[in-house]
């Protein structure tokens, strides 16, 4: 299974995943990483731009 998405680097929203093309999207501001050749790639990708608290 595929972790959880972290949220947005920037406003700290929700992000989404499009399955379609493996891309990741802010559900409020335009942040945005694309084109992934599988979920994880794409999850882990997103994730790494987050600060742990």
């Amino acid at each position: 299974m595929t972790e959880k998405l972290k949220p947005c680097p920037f406003c700290g929203h929700e992000a989404q995943i499009n399955k379609d093309e493996w891309s990741i999207q802010c559900s409020y501001c335009p942040a945005y990483m694309g084109y992934f050749n599988t979920e994880q790639e794409a999850v882990e990708a997103w994730n790494r731009r987050v600060k742990d608290e």
